[in-house]
Protein backbone atom coordinates (compact mmCIF):
# COMPACT_ATOMS: atom_id res chain seq x y z
CA UNK A 1 0.00 0.00 0.00
CA UNK A 2 1.31 3.45 -0.85
CA UNK A 3 0.72 6.01 1.86
CA UNK A 4 1.35 9.68 1.94
CA UNK A 5 1.23 10.77 5.56
CA UNK A 6 1.26 14.45 6.21
CA UNK A 7 2.15 15.35 9.77
CA UNK A 8 1.54 18.98 10.48
CA UNK A 9 2.48 19.87 14.07
CA UNK A 10 1.88 23.58 14.49
CA UNK A 11 2.62 25.43 17.71
CA UNK A 12 0.92 28.50 16.29
CA UNK A 13 -1.89 29.00 13.78
CA UNK A 14 -0.44 29.58 10.36
CA UNK A 15 -3.50 31.09 8.73
CA UNK A 16 -2.12 34.57 9.37
CA UNK A 17 0.63 34.10 6.77
CA UNK A 18 4.37 33.52 6.74
CA UNK A 19 6.37 34.18 9.93
CA UNK A 20 8.37 37.38 10.04
CA UNK A 21 11.79 36.35 11.39
CA UNK A 22 14.52 34.55 9.45
CA UNK A 23 14.34 31.35 11.51
CA UNK A 24 10.55 31.43 11.47
CA UNK A 25 10.68 31.43 7.65
CA UNK A 26 13.08 28.48 7.47
CA UNK A 27 11.40 25.45 5.88
CA UNK A 28 13.27 22.15 5.55
CA UNK A 29 12.31 18.93 3.74
CA UNK A 30 13.66 15.35 3.70
CA UNK A 31 12.78 13.60 0.41
CA UNK A 32 13.59 9.90 -0.06
CA UNK A 33 12.63 7.57 -2.92
CA UNK A 34 13.57 3.86 -2.78
CA UNK A 35 13.00 1.79 -5.92
CA UNK A 36 15.99 -0.59 -6.34
CA UNK A 37 15.20 -3.16 -3.60
CA UNK A 38 17.70 -6.02 -3.27
CA UNK A 39 15.52 -8.64 -1.55
CA UNK A 40 12.09 -7.81 -2.96
CA UNK A 41 10.76 -6.74 -6.35
CA UNK A 42 11.87 -3.35 -7.55
CA UNK A 43 9.39 -0.51 -7.72
CA UNK A 44 9.05 1.71 -10.76
CA UNK A 45 7.75 4.99 -9.40
CA UNK A 46 9.22 5.92 -5.95
CA UNK A 47 12.44 7.44 -7.29
CA UNK A 48 10.47 9.49 -9.83
CA UNK A 49 7.99 10.54 -7.16
CA UNK A 50 10.77 11.70 -4.84
CA UNK A 51 12.59 13.52 -7.65
CA UNK A 52 9.46 15.45 -8.62
CA UNK A 53 8.55 16.22 -5.00
CA UNK A 54 12.04 17.54 -4.29
CA UNK A 55 11.85 19.85 -7.30
CA UNK A 56 8.40 21.12 -6.30
CA UNK A 57 9.46 21.82 -2.71
CA UNK A 58 12.62 23.64 -3.81
CA UNK A 59 10.52 25.96 -5.94
CA UNK A 60 8.45 26.71 -2.83
CA UNK A 61 11.52 27.81 -0.90
CA UNK A 62 12.30 24.64 1.05
CA UNK A 63 15.83 23.55 1.94
CA UNK A 64 15.72 19.94 0.67
CA UNK A 65 17.78 17.01 1.99
CA UNK A 66 17.28 14.29 -0.64
CA UNK A 67 18.27 10.67 -1.09
CA UNK A 68 17.49 7.91 -3.59
CA UNK A 69 17.79 4.11 -3.30
CA UNK A 70 19.21 4.32 0.25
CA UNK A 71 20.40 1.35 2.26
CA UNK A 72 20.03 1.37 6.06
CA UNK A 73 23.28 3.26 6.64
CA UNK A 74 22.46 5.87 4.02
CA UNK A 75 18.91 6.21 5.30
CA UNK A 76 20.11 6.85 8.87
CA UNK A 77 22.65 9.39 7.63
CA UNK A 78 19.98 11.38 5.79
CA UNK A 79 17.74 11.34 8.87
CA UNK A 80 20.60 12.78 10.97
CA UNK A 81 21.28 15.48 8.37
CA UNK A 82 17.60 16.31 8.32
CA UNK A 83 17.37 16.55 12.12
CA UNK A 84 20.33 18.95 12.15
CA UNK A 85 18.83 21.15 9.44
CA UNK A 86 15.49 21.23 11.24
CA UNK A 87 16.77 23.08 14.29
CA UNK A 88 15.03 26.41 14.57
CA UNK A 89 12.90 25.80 11.47
CA UNK A 90 9.27 26.80 11.23
CA UNK A 91 8.27 23.86 9.01
CA UNK A 92 9.70 20.38 8.49
CA UNK A 93 8.58 18.12 5.63
CA UNK A 94 9.27 14.42 5.05
CA UNK A 95 8.39 12.70 1.80
CA UNK A 96 9.14 8.98 1.57
CA UNK A 97 8.26 6.76 -1.39
CA UNK A 98 9.01 3.04 -1.30
CA UNK A 99 8.16 -0.11 0.63
CA UNK A 100 6.84 -0.02 4.18
CA UNK A 101 5.11 -2.44 6.52
CA UNK A 102 3.46 -2.61 9.93
CA UNK A 103 4.16 -5.13 12.68
CA UNK A 104 2.23 -5.04 15.92
CA UNK A 105 0.83 -1.60 15.07
CA UNK A 106 4.30 -0.09 14.47
CA UNK A 107 5.08 1.25 11.01
CA UNK A 108 8.48 0.71 9.36
CA UNK A 109 10.05 2.32 6.30
CA UNK A 110 12.25 -0.02 4.26
CA UNK A 111 15.79 0.73 3.04
CA UNK A 112 16.70 -1.12 -0.14
CA UNK A 113 18.88 -3.73 1.69
CA UNK A 114 16.23 -4.78 4.24
CA UNK A 115 15.52 -8.54 4.37
CA UNK A 116 12.70 -8.69 6.91
CA UNK A 117 13.39 -12.32 7.81
CA UNK A 118 12.47 -11.93 11.49
CA UNK A 119 10.64 -9.53 13.74
CA UNK A 120 13.74 -9.12 15.88
CA UNK A 121 15.71 -7.68 12.96
CA UNK A 122 13.17 -5.01 12.09
CA UNK A 123 14.64 -2.28 14.31
CA UNK A 124 18.10 -2.90 12.86
CA UNK A 125 17.16 -3.24 9.20
CA UNK A 126 14.40 -0.65 8.89
CA UNK A 127 13.48 2.89 10.02
CA UNK A 128 10.66 3.30 12.53
CA UNK A 129 8.18 5.96 11.50
CA UNK A 130 7.27 6.93 15.06
CA UNK A 131 10.90 7.77 15.93
CA UNK A 132 11.25 9.96 12.86
CA UNK A 133 7.90 11.58 13.62
CA UNK A 134 8.97 12.47 17.19
CA UNK A 135 12.31 13.83 15.97
CA UNK A 136 10.53 16.23 13.65
CA UNK A 137 8.06 17.44 16.26
CA UNK A 138 10.91 18.03 18.71
CA UNK A 139 12.94 20.20 16.32
CA UNK A 140 10.46 22.20 14.22
CA UNK A 141 7.39 24.26 14.95
CA UNK A 142 5.39 22.72 12.11
CA UNK A 143 5.99 19.27 10.62
CA UNK A 144 4.71 17.78 7.38
CA UNK A 145 5.49 14.13 6.58
CA UNK A 146 4.62 12.59 3.23
CA UNK A 147 4.88 8.79 3.29
CA UNK A 148 4.27 6.95 0.02
CA UNK A 149 5.02 3.49 1.39
CA UNK A 150 2.10 1.10 1.07
CA UNK A 151 2.45 -1.04 -2.02
CA UNK A 152 1.85 -4.75 -1.78
CA UNK A 153 5.04 -5.93 -0.03
CA UNK A 154 6.15 -9.59 -0.44
CA UNK A 155 8.55 -9.24 2.53
CA UNK A 156 5.53 -8.62 4.74
CA UNK A 157 4.04 -11.97 3.62
CA UNK A 158 7.37 -13.77 4.20
CA UNK A 159 7.68 -12.23 7.65
CA UNK A 160 4.12 -13.26 8.53
CA UNK A 161 4.89 -16.87 7.59
CA UNK A 162 8.04 -16.85 9.72
CA UNK A 163 6.10 -15.61 12.76
CA UNK A 164 3.68 -18.54 12.70
CA UNK A 165 0.92 -17.94 15.27
CA UNK A 166 2.01 -14.32 15.55
CA UNK A 167 1.48 -13.75 11.84
CA UNK A 168 -1.51 -11.52 12.57
CA UNK A 169 0.93 -8.95 13.97
CA UNK A 170 1.98 -8.23 10.39
CA UNK A 171 -0.77 -6.02 9.03
CA UNK A 172 -1.75 -5.26 5.48
CA UNK A 173 -0.32 -1.92 4.42
CA UNK A 174 0.50 0.58 7.17
CA UNK A 175 -1.22 1.09 10.50
CA UNK A 176 -3.22 4.24 11.20
CA UNK A 177 -1.19 6.98 12.86
CA UNK A 178 -2.99 9.43 15.10
CA UNK A 179 -2.00 13.06 15.24
CA UNK A 180 -1.65 15.42 18.15
CA UNK A 181 -3.00 18.94 18.29
CA UNK A 182 -1.76 20.89 15.29
CA UNK A 183 -0.94 17.75 13.32
CA UNK A 184 -2.47 16.35 10.13
CA UNK A 185 -1.72 12.82 8.92
CA UNK A 186 -2.86 11.91 5.42
CA UNK A 187 -2.59 8.51 3.74
CA UNK A 188 -2.78 7.90 0.02
CA UNK A 189 -5.31 5.18 0.79
CA UNK A 190 -7.17 3.84 3.80
CA UNK A 191 -5.06 2.47 6.68
CA UNK A 192 -4.64 -1.28 6.27
CA UNK A 193 -5.21 -1.12 2.53
CA UNK A 194 -2.72 -1.14 -0.38
CA UNK A 195 -2.31 1.56 -2.99
CA UNK A 196 -1.78 1.21 -6.69
CA UNK A 197 1.72 1.68 -8.08
CA UNK A 198 0.57 3.56 -11.18
CA UNK A 199 1.31 2.98 -14.84
CA UNK A 200 2.94 6.32 -15.61
CA UNK A 201 5.87 8.25 -14.18
CA UNK A 202 4.22 8.75 -10.76
CA UNK A 203 1.87 6.91 -8.46
CA UNK A 204 -1.72 8.23 -8.59
CA UNK A 205 -1.40 10.00 -5.24
CA UNK A 206 2.10 11.42 -5.67
CA UNK A 207 1.26 12.63 -9.17
CA UNK A 208 -1.83 14.45 -7.92
CA UNK A 209 0.08 15.95 -5.00
CA UNK A 210 2.90 17.24 -7.24
CA UNK A 211 0.33 18.88 -9.50
CA UNK A 212 -1.26 20.63 -6.55
CA UNK A 213 2.10 21.82 -5.25
CA UNK A 214 2.90 23.29 -8.67
CA UNK A 215 0.18 25.90 -8.12
CA UNK A 216 0.15 25.93 -4.29
CA UNK A 217 -2.59 28.54 -4.20
CA UNK A 218 -4.92 26.73 -1.77
CA UNK A 219 -4.37 25.84 1.86
CA UNK A 220 -3.33 22.26 2.75
CA UNK A 221 -6.84 21.00 3.55
CA UNK A 222 -8.19 22.21 0.20
CA UNK A 223 -5.21 20.66 -1.60
CA UNK A 224 -5.87 17.26 -0.02
CA UNK A 225 -9.52 17.36 -1.06
CA UNK A 226 -8.46 18.03 -4.65
CA UNK A 227 -5.85 15.24 -4.47
CA UNK A 228 -8.43 12.79 -3.10
CA UNK A 229 -10.83 13.54 -5.94
CA UNK A 230 -8.09 13.09 -8.55
CA UNK A 231 -6.93 9.75 -7.08
CA UNK A 232 -10.45 8.36 -6.80
CA UNK A 233 -11.08 9.30 -10.43
CA UNK A 234 -7.81 7.80 -11.69
CA UNK A 235 -8.27 4.51 -9.79
CA UNK A 236 -12.03 4.09 -10.34
CA UNK A 237 -12.51 4.59 -6.59
CA UNK A 238 -10.30 1.61 -5.69
CA UNK A 239 -7.96 3.94 -3.82
CA UNK A 240 -9.36 6.59 -1.47
CA UNK A 241 -6.88 8.94 0.23
CA UNK A 242 -7.49 9.42 3.92
CA UNK A 243 -6.23 11.72 6.64
CA UNK A 244 -6.38 12.27 10.40
CA UNK A 245 -6.39 15.96 11.25
CA UNK A 246 -6.13 18.04 14.40
CA UNK A 247 -4.98 21.24 12.69
CA UNK A 248 -5.56 24.49 14.50
CA UNK A 249 -5.13 26.77 11.48
CA UNK A 250 -4.63 26.90 7.74
CA UNK A 251 -1.27 26.00 6.24
CA UNK A 252 -0.09 27.19 2.83
CA UNK A 253 2.83 25.71 0.90
CA UNK A 254 2.89 28.85 -1.21
CA UNK A 255 2.27 32.39 -0.10
CA UNK A 256 -1.19 32.77 1.46
CA UNK A 257 -3.67 34.83 -0.54
CA UNK A 258 -3.68 38.51 0.27
CA UNK A 259 -6.75 39.73 2.08
CA UNK A 260 -8.78 42.24 0.12
CA UNK A 261 -8.17 45.73 1.49
CA UNK A 262 -11.17 47.21 3.26
CA UNK A 263 -13.11 49.68 1.14
CA UNK A 264 -11.99 53.19 1.75
CA UNK A 265 -14.17 56.22 1.38
CA UNK A 266 -12.84 59.49 0.16
CA UNK A 267 -11.93 61.81 3.02
CA UNK A 268 -14.67 64.29 3.67
CA UNK A 269 -13.52 67.89 3.49
CA UNK A 270 -13.68 69.76 6.76
CA UNK A 271 -16.10 72.66 6.73
CA UNK A 272 -14.63 76.02 7.61
CA UNK A 273 -16.11 78.15 10.37
CA UNK A 274 -17.47 80.56 7.76
CA UNK A 275 -19.11 77.73 5.80
CA UNK A 276 -20.72 76.26 8.91
CA UNK A 277 -22.05 79.67 9.89
CA UNK A 278 -23.35 80.33 6.36
CA UNK A 279 -25.21 76.99 6.31
CA UNK A 280 -27.16 78.28 9.30
CA UNK A 281 -27.58 81.90 8.18
CA UNK A 282 -28.27 81.58 4.45
CA UNK A 283 -32.08 81.25 4.86
CA UNK A 284 -32.52 84.12 7.31
CA UNK A 285 -34.51 87.19 6.29
CA UNK A 286 -32.81 89.41 8.83
CA UNK A 287 -30.57 91.99 7.21
CA UNK A 288 -28.96 92.61 10.59
CA UNK A 289 -27.93 88.97 10.93
CA UNK A 290 -26.48 88.96 7.41
CA UNK A 291 -24.60 92.21 7.97
CA UNK A 292 -23.15 90.81 11.19
CA UNK A 293 -22.07 87.75 9.18
CA UNK A 294 -20.38 89.97 6.58
CA UNK A 295 -18.57 91.90 9.31
CA UNK A 296 -17.24 88.73 10.88
CA UNK A 297 -16.35 86.83 7.68
CA UNK A 298 -15.80 89.76 5.31
CA UNK A 299 -12.90 88.20 3.36
CA UNK A 300 -14.67 84.93 2.47
CA UNK A 301 -16.73 83.78 -0.50
CA UNK A 302 -19.65 83.25 1.87
CA UNK A 303 -19.56 86.94 2.83
CA UNK A 304 -20.02 87.78 -0.87
CA UNK A 305 -23.12 85.57 -0.94
CA UNK A 306 -24.37 87.28 2.21
CA UNK A 307 -23.96 90.68 0.52
CA UNK A 308 -26.02 89.50 -2.44
CA UNK A 309 -28.68 88.26 -0.04
CA UNK A 310 -28.70 91.62 1.75
CA UNK A 311 -29.25 93.45 -1.56
CA UNK A 312 -32.18 91.14 -2.36
CA UNK A 313 -33.82 91.74 1.02
CA UNK A 314 -33.34 95.52 0.75
CA UNK A 315 -35.02 95.54 -2.66
CA UNK A 316 -37.92 93.55 -1.21
CA UNK A 317 -38.23 96.00 1.70
CA UNK A 318 -38.08 98.95 -0.70
CA UNK A 319 -40.89 97.41 -2.75
CA UNK A 320 -42.99 96.95 0.38
CA UNK A 321 -42.33 100.54 1.50
CA UNK A 322 -43.32 102.01 -1.90
CA UNK A 323 -46.65 103.97 -1.98
CA UNK A 324 -49.58 101.65 -2.50
CA UNK A 325 -52.62 102.31 -4.71
CA UNK A 326 -55.03 104.85 -3.17
CA UNK A 327 -57.64 102.15 -2.55
CA UNK A 328 -55.17 100.24 -0.43
CA UNK A 329 -53.81 101.50 2.90
CA UNK A 330 -50.07 101.99 3.02
CA UNK A 331 -47.99 99.16 4.41
CA UNK A 332 -46.62 99.67 7.90
CA UNK A 333 -42.99 100.74 8.06
CA UNK A 334 -40.35 98.07 8.45
CA UNK A 335 -38.95 97.38 11.92
CA UNK A 336 -35.67 99.08 12.61
CA UNK A 337 -32.63 96.93 11.88
CA UNK A 338 -30.30 95.76 14.61
CA UNK A 339 -26.70 97.02 14.76
CA UNK A 340 -24.84 95.93 11.64
CA UNK A 341 -21.49 94.94 13.14
CA UNK A 342 -19.83 93.65 16.26
CA UNK A 343 -19.31 96.57 18.63
CA UNK A 344 -15.73 97.77 18.89
CA UNK A 345 -14.10 96.57 22.06
CA UNK A 346 -10.44 97.21 22.66
CA UNK A 347 -10.36 94.44 25.27
CA UNK A 348 -11.49 91.90 22.63
CA UNK A 349 -13.43 89.62 25.02
CA UNK A 350 -14.87 86.15 24.46
CA UNK A 351 -17.83 84.20 25.78
CA UNK A 352 -19.27 80.68 25.33
CA UNK A 353 -22.24 78.48 26.20
CA UNK A 354 -21.90 74.72 26.92
CA UNK A 355 -24.84 72.29 26.71
CA UNK A 356 -25.62 68.65 27.58
CA UNK A 357 -28.16 67.33 25.06
CA UNK A 358 -28.90 64.28 27.24
CA UNK A 359 -29.68 66.13 30.50
CA UNK A 360 -30.34 69.72 29.42
CA UNK A 361 -27.62 71.01 31.73
CA UNK A 362 -25.95 74.29 30.73
CA UNK A 363 -22.82 76.23 31.50
CA UNK A 364 -21.75 79.66 30.35
CA UNK A 365 -18.82 82.04 30.51
CA UNK A 366 -18.15 85.68 29.55
CA UNK A 367 -15.40 88.31 29.68
CA UNK A 368 -12.50 85.97 28.86
CA UNK A 369 -9.37 86.97 26.98
CA UNK A 370 -9.39 83.96 24.62
CA UNK A 371 -11.95 81.70 22.99
CA UNK A 372 -10.30 78.63 24.51
CA UNK A 373 -10.53 80.03 28.04
CA UNK A 374 -14.20 80.89 27.57
CA UNK A 375 -15.06 77.45 26.21
CA UNK A 376 -13.14 75.71 29.00
CA UNK A 377 -14.94 77.71 31.69
CA UNK A 378 -18.35 77.05 30.11
CA UNK A 379 -17.72 73.30 29.92
CA UNK A 380 -16.47 73.22 33.51
CA UNK A 381 -19.65 74.94 34.71
CA UNK A 382 -21.84 72.56 32.72
CA UNK A 383 -19.96 69.48 33.93
CA UNK A 384 -21.04 70.23 37.47
CA UNK A 385 -24.40 68.80 36.36
CA UNK A 386 -23.64 66.46 33.42
CA UNK A 387 -20.77 64.50 31.92
CA UNK A 388 -21.41 64.98 28.18
CA UNK A 389 -21.17 68.76 27.89
CA UNK A 390 -20.07 70.35 24.61
CA UNK A 391 -19.75 73.93 23.34
CA UNK A 392 -22.22 74.62 20.49
CA UNK A 393 -21.62 78.40 20.44
CA UNK A 394 -18.88 80.88 21.23
CA UNK A 395 -18.85 84.60 20.53
CA UNK A 396 -16.44 87.53 20.44
CA UNK A 397 -17.47 91.03 21.55
CA UNK A 398 -21.09 89.96 21.06
CA UNK A 399 -23.88 87.89 22.61
CA UNK A 400 -24.77 84.21 22.36
CA UNK A 401 -28.01 82.33 22.99
CA UNK A 402 -29.21 78.72 23.35
CA UNK A 403 -32.77 77.69 22.39
CA UNK A 404 -34.23 74.27 23.20
CA UNK A 405 -37.36 72.45 21.97
CA UNK A 406 -38.93 69.02 22.63
CA UNK A 407 -36.98 67.29 19.84
CA UNK A 408 -33.95 69.48 19.22
CA UNK A 409 -32.02 72.62 20.01
CA UNK A 410 -30.11 75.43 18.36
CA UNK A 411 -27.64 78.18 19.16
CA UNK A 412 -26.67 81.51 17.66
CA UNK A 413 -24.78 84.72 18.23
CA UNK A 414 -25.41 88.36 17.40
CA UNK A 415 -24.30 91.85 18.24
CA UNK A 416 -27.23 92.16 20.64
CA UNK A 417 -29.08 89.79 22.89
CA UNK A 418 -32.18 90.06 20.69
CA UNK A 419 -30.26 89.06 17.58
CA UNK A 420 -28.59 86.15 19.34
CA UNK A 421 -31.93 84.85 20.61
CA UNK A 422 -33.57 85.26 17.18
CA UNK A 423 -30.74 83.37 15.54
CA UNK A 424 -30.87 80.56 18.14
CA UNK A 425 -34.65 80.23 17.73
CA UNK A 426 -34.29 80.00 13.94
CA UNK A 427 -31.75 77.18 14.19
CA UNK A 428 -33.76 75.36 16.86
CA UNK A 429 -36.87 75.68 14.71
CA UNK A 430 -35.20 73.60 12.01
CA UNK A 431 -34.97 70.68 14.45
CA UNK A 432 -37.95 71.11 16.78
CA UNK A 433 -41.16 72.97 17.44
CA UNK A 434 -42.02 75.24 20.36
CA UNK A 435 -38.44 76.34 20.95
CA UNK A 436 -37.61 78.58 23.88
CA UNK A 437 -34.45 80.48 24.76
CA UNK A 438 -32.88 78.70 27.71
CA UNK A 439 -29.76 80.79 28.11
CA UNK A 440 -28.22 84.00 26.75
CA UNK A 441 -25.03 85.78 27.70
CA UNK A 442 -22.86 88.56 26.25
CA UNK A 443 -19.11 88.91 26.42
CA UNK A 444 -19.42 91.93 28.72
CA UNK A 445 -22.11 91.96 31.38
Amino acid sequence: MRVIAIVLAAAVAVCAGWPATANAQKRVALVIGNSAYQHSPKLDNPKNDATDMAAALKKLGFVVVEGFDLDKTGFDRKVRDFATALRGAAVGVLFYAGHGLQVGGTNYLMPIDAKGESAGALDFEMVRLDLLHRTMEREAQTNIIFLDACRDNPLARDLARSLGTRSTDVGRGLAAVESGIGTLISFSTQPGNVALDGAGRNSPYAGALVRQLATASDDLSAMLIAVRNDVMKDTQRRQVPWEHSALTGRFYFGAPPLAAPPPTSAPQPQLSEAERAWNLAKDTRSIAVLEAFVSRYKDTFHADMARVRIDELKREQAAVAAPAPRSTPAAPPAAPAAPAAIPANAANRFGAIAYSASTGAQGWAYDYATREAAESAAVANCQQHAGDCAVPIWFQNACGALAVGPTGWGSGWGVTRALAETYALQVCGQNSQSCNVQRWVCTSK
